[in-house]
């Protein structure tokens, strides 16, 4: 018994694995170099994205090949875009401008912009609206003040109209106009009627849309916004110029907040303004997926008046002020219309909300 015990085999105790220390180190650096790579990637890419989006205010990035510079660069001096309080919104002034010369202010909007509400109201301003002179001897249609004064003059006259100031301000020509459709696209809309004009310099159709349904390329889309009716109402073409800027904004509103960004920074060299490029383009991060919802669109309340043969848009200087209320939060006027009633009927600011 004792030789069968002695003869069993003795059992050998586990090693405990060795701790290879040299792998160890080894994978801990080749580790610490990829999350190292990765950080830095990270933080180049996000220092290309502020550059790139978020240059100095005095320098401005040019556009890519595929819409051409503008012919006159932008040597305008750019004032900080800011919010002062949640009551008081930024007011742009957007002026359209022909090309006659000199240019005339044909399109007109009063653009507030509340960017801590995530709100814009747009007030389209008709280019015959009636203006007295200082000495209130004579009158004159808001358009031509662009062509006595510019920029400087229009701003100041449609300060006086709300008696507000309006610290900034957009200009945009033809060929802006027509860039800015390029990068956006073409747009599908119904043309109400037919729109025909022959240009007296050159006895050929400057304008000529069929009614219907169609596709406004560039072309077709400056066409449409400048088209003035027979009995030279620009009232209606302030709708149409609405309806029209309400459509290419709302065609905008599937793409990504990036993607509106990377639009303004290609176009906003094209327009003449007082906003640099890089808070243009940090006003569209700022409102972020804006929808149409948060778009309201007004004309500015008046009658249609008739003197010595020409025709202007009279406005109500109360319901001006009315309609600038809705502007701070003020809730607008019961029985509102859609704005696309005839226009002696428009006598409210309420009546003259387009929707």
């Amino acid at each position: 018994m004792e030789e069968e015990v002695r003869k069993r085999p003795t059992r050998r105790g586990r090693r405990k694995p060795k701790v290879r220390w040299g792998r160890v180190i080894l994978a801990l650096i080749i580790l610490i170099v990829l999350v190292g790579g990765i950080g830095f990637g990270l933080w180049r890419g996000y220092q290309a994205a502020v550059s790139y989006f978020g240059g100095s205010a005095t320098t401005e990035t040019t556009t890519t090949a595929d819409v051409a510079p503008p012919s006159e660069p932008n040597q305008v001096s750019t004032i900080p875009l800011e919010q002062k309080s949640l009551d008081k919104p930024i007011y742009i002034l957007l002026v359209g401008k022909d090309s006659n010369n000199p240019a005339q202010g044909d399109a007109l909007f009063l653009l507030s912009v509340n960017e801590q509400q995530k709100n814009i109201d747009v007030i389209g301003i008709p280019s015959n609206t009636k203006i007295y002179s200082r000495d209130n001897k004579s009158v004159s249609m808001i358009n031509t003040m662009y062509s006595s004064g510019n920029i400087e003059l229009t701003k100041a006259v449609v300060e006086d109209l709300f008696h507000i100031p309006i610290p900034y301000y957009v200009v945009v020509d033809e060929a802006a106009f027509k860039d800015t459709l390029d990068v956006l696209g073409s747009q599908d809309m119904y043309v109400e009627k037919e729109m025909v004009h022959i240009d007296d310099a050159t006895d050929t159709a400057d304008v000529n849309l069929a009614r219907g349904y169609q596709t406004l390329d560039a072309d077709k889309a400056y066409q449409y916004v400048r088209f003035v009716d027979a009995d030279k109402n620009a009232f209606s073409r302030t709708q149409r110029q609405e309806r029209f800027l309400k459509q290419l904004l709302s065609s905008q509103e599937d793409t990504f907040t990036i993607s509106r960004m990377w639009h303004v920074w290609r176009l906003w060299s094209h327009y003449d303004s007082n906003i640099s490029t890089t808070d243009a383009v940090k006003l569209v991060m700022s409102l972020g997926s804006l929808t149409g919802n948060n778009i309201q669109y007004y004309i500015l309340p008046g009658t249609r008046e008739v003197l010595n043969g020409e025709i202007f848009w009279t406005y109500d200087p109360v319901e001006a002020q009315q309609l600038l209320g809705i502007t701070l939060g003020n809730a607008p006027i019961e029985g509102g219309g859609d704005g696309t009633t005839d226009d002696s009927k428009n006598t409210s600011a309420g009546n003259a909300k387009e929707g």
